[in-house]
């Protein structure tokens, strides 16, 4: 079963972090491997290190930042498996592509895995960084929720 964005929230230029050139990290913030809802919303919150969050389609929006990757956040939802290259659009695999950083999404009651994926500007797994094709995928840990309740 496949989850609803409710609401999402979007990355700033004053959001932007420190890059460097190490490797680019995706984590969800919150909630926390474990966590159990009594709504069937939950809020999702994803983090970064290393990574210029943007909207789909922006290559580098800012010139001055060296940052190691730049691309937009996905989530899947109760998948199997991470995809290698591209990102499929369907109900377990939620695209954040105008630079969004946190998200409500509505969830069936039952227990649900959460993974988020790094896509580059044109929704592909796969990076090209300091001019080296074939790096990435950028994924987080998977973390299992439960939502106890269909309120």
């Amino acid at each position: 079963m496949g989850a609803v964005i409710v609401s999402a929230a979007v990355a700033t230029a004053n959001d932007r972090a420190e890059c460097g050139e190490k490797r680019p990290r995706v984590f969800i913030a919150s909630p926390r491997d474990g966590f159990v809802s009594e709504k069937t919303s939950v809020k999702v919150v994803f983090g970064s290190e290393n990574v210029q969050i943007v909207p789909a389609g922006v290559v580098n929006e800012f010139e001055e930042d060296k940052c190691f990757a730049v691309g937009h956040h996905h989530l899947l939802v109760d998948s199997e498996d991470y995809p290698t290259s591209w990102i499929p659009f369907d109900d377990n695999h939620l695209h954040f592509g105008k630079g969004q950083t946190e998200a409500v999404i509505e969830l069936e009651p039952g227990t649900h895995t959460l993974q988020l994926v790094l896509g580059n500007p044109i929704h592909n797994a796969s990076f090209s960084i300091n001019n080296f094709a074939g790096q990435g995928p950028f994924v987080s840990k998977k973390i299992t929720i439960e939502v106890t309740s269909s309120e």
